[in-house]
């Protein structure tokens, strides 16, 4: 299963952000995943180029509630806040 879902955030200028979603509530084990944070534009009104990191990937258990989080860090390597896209799918 794929999954694009725009709008998703924005990461400032040179910095980078812990990027977290699940399926569901408490969030279902979908198995491995694999996810990036695809540029949508620079500015945040894609006026200039963007240049985004995705790296250290983890799934995270919730033991209380039994719930998974997928998470991974999203790196702008561009001088602009930049908008981006949850892009990713399921590995087999």
């Amino acid at each position: 299963m794929a999954y694009n879902v725009s709008g998703w955030g924005t990461v400032s200028a040179n910095s980078t952000i812990a990027v977290g979603y699940r399926f569901g509530d408490p969030g279902n084990d979908a198995g491995a995943q694999f996810a990036q944070g695809k540029p949508e534009g620079a500015r945040i009104d894609g006026s200039s180029n963007g240049s985004l990191v995705s790296f250290n990937h983890q799934i995270n258990l919730d033991v209380a509630n039994g719930g998974i989080v997928y998470v991974f860090q999203l790196q702008n390597l561009t001088d602009s806040d930049t908008s981006f896209m949850l892009c990713g799918g399921g590995l087999s």
